[in-house]
């Protein structure tokens, strides 16, 4: 096998499977690439068995074969070679000699028979999707999910299709016990029922899509999810087990409705996080007409306090909330206002844009 490449072209497709190649494994193989010629292209594959990824890449003077090396090491080598095309060839023993300029380098490979074979990714329902719309439903669920191992259904977002005053929505939905994030795009999908994506493989997926210029076919074939753009192949393995009922946690009747600026929400929580950090998190807000003050503090950490405008009009409210948690939806959302919606001081509240995105994010209350 042999071909030959632009050294930038190479260098970014090596980079976007490195996450899924370096994962600690038991299994050496997989921290190897497969590497396959064909037409001018190469195909670039790594796995780590529940999430694989495909980048298929231009190339010249290609001869047909496959070899097998270190992802890592082909990386760095790769990198620091001088800005010149690259000649790659397979020699005897699985050996891969690399050659740019005057440099050369001899790598040793392994017999890509090991390597395990990418999933069957044809067949099966699916649907297409923006890249950027696809970017942003992850971006607005998955600091949601929850990082404990325990839980493992918890663990992944869900994605289900929903209908509402007769149109479809693609939904998905993340949870950690604590918060829950929720966001709705109207769009035709194929799924029968709700799938489990792992919170690893749909971060995985949105350093792949990038810059989101693109379109993204979804499709399920057997316990797989499949993402396929024109350069770009992405299987995640579905996650086992029931996903919570989530409607259960989404507050229906909270009637005291407080319009914020973010940016301002922000900066005051933001402040407040320095000393509130130190003590668990938790954050009072003394809401009333037209102001709430953000307090947070003890005898050992030291105290803050700051009063920002609020549209309201509603009885005085005390509640207590995590402040972090706040400041994971409100840098998640691009509207100049929020709406918090609360009812009482131990009930959850719903914070979501003003503008009526399909958007939603419940968090609990905390006792401080």
């Amino acid at each position: 096998m042999k071909f030959i490449i632009e050294k930038g072209v190479f260098q970014q497709s090596l980079g976007k499977i490195q996450g899924i190649a370096e994962r600690r494994s038991t299994i050496p193989i997989l921290s190897n690439i497969l590497i396959t010629g064909e037409k001018e292209k190469i195909n670039i594959v790594a796995t780590d068995l529940e999430i694989g990824v495909m980048e298929i890449t231009d190339a010249k003077s290609v001869d047909k074969g496959t070899f097998c090396v270190s992802a890592r090491k082909l990386y760095d080598i790769v990198r620091e070679l001088p800005e010149e095309k690259i000649e790659i060839e397979r020699a005897d023993n699985f050996w891969i000699s690399i050659k740019a300029g005057k440099t050369v380098f001899n790598l040793p490979g392994v017999d890509p028979k090991e390597f395990p074979a990418f999933p069957a990714i044809d067949g099966g329902s699916s649907f297409t999707v923006s890249a950027s719309s696809l970017l942003e439903m992850i971006e607005k669920t998955v600091f949601a999910a929850s990082s404990e191992e325990s839980r493992f259904n918890l663990n992944g977002i869900y994605m289900e299709k929903v209908s509402k005053d007769k149109r479809d929505y693609f939904r998905m939905v993340a949870t950690d016990g604590h918060r829950l994030s929720l966001i709705d795009k109207e769009q035709n999908i194929s799924f029968d029922k709700g799938i489990i994506l792992s919170r690893r493989g749909l971060t995985e997926l949105k350093k792949v899509l990038g810059d989101g210029e693109t379109e993204v076919t979804i499709s399920l074939k057997g316990n797989n999810c499949i993402f396929k753009t024109e350069k770009t192949i992405v299987v995640v393995r579905l996650l086992e087990g029931e996903y919570p009922d989530y409607q259960q946690v989404i507050p229906k009747a909270n009637d005291k409705h407080i319009v914020i600026n973010r940016k301002e929400f922000i900066g005051a929580l933001r402040r407040a996080q320095v000393i509130a950090s130190e003590k668990g998190e938790g954050v009072r807000f003394s809401i009333r007409k037209a102001a709430m003050e953000i307090k947070t503090g003890g005898p050992d950490v030291g105290n803050v306090q700051e009063e920002i405008k609020i549209e309201y009009q509603g009885d005085p409210l005390e509640v207590s909330f995590n402040a972090r948690y706040l400041l994971d939806v409100l840098t998640n959302i691009e509207p100049e206002k929020i709406i918090m919606e609360l009812k009482e001081e131990l009930s959850s509240g719903i914070i979501r844009p003003q503008d009526g995105e399909a958007f939603l994010y419940v968090i609990m209350p905390m006792r401080l």
